[in-house]
């Protein structure tokens, strides 16, 4: 019996970003709902729950890692993997990922990998 693909819910405020990780993780299986800042990102909470949740970590007004601490500081979202996406230098990258709790990190170094790491990422979660 095969498994349903994994859902994931991505944020990023940068358009051509978000269309690009988007079809990449698509192109790998993955079920891909996106939102650009926190309003879209509590819409599509409202309609859908994703298996996980990938977020950028620069974003105006509400950055991925205070996004991170009010998900994991919420009822309904607290058991939601959170996985930070940046393209900061990974030390950096690991280090906030720990101060908010994140599930784990990804970099935007390579997108063609993506789907890999994340894959192996969601792997160790579930």
């Amino acid at each position: 019996m095969a498994s349903r693909p994994k859902q994931v819910l991505l944020i990023d405020d940068n358009e051509l970003t978000l269309r690009m990780v988007a079809k990449v993780l698509s192109h790998a299986g993955y079920q891909v709902r996106t939102a650009s800042n926190v309003e879209e990102l509590t819409s599509a909470l409202g309609e859908w729950r994703p298996d996980v949740i990938l977020t950028d970590v620069n974003m105006p007004g509400t950055s991925g890692v205070e996004l991170c601490r009010r998900l994991k500081a919420t009822y309904e979202t607290a058991h939601v993997p959170v996985v930070l996406l940046s393209a900061l230098p990974e030390a950096e990258l690991e280090l906030l990922a720990r101060t908010c709790e994140a599930d784990g990190y990804l970099t935007k170094s390579n997108l063609a990998q993506l789907p890999t790491e994340l894959q192996m990422l969601v792997e160790s979660l579930f």
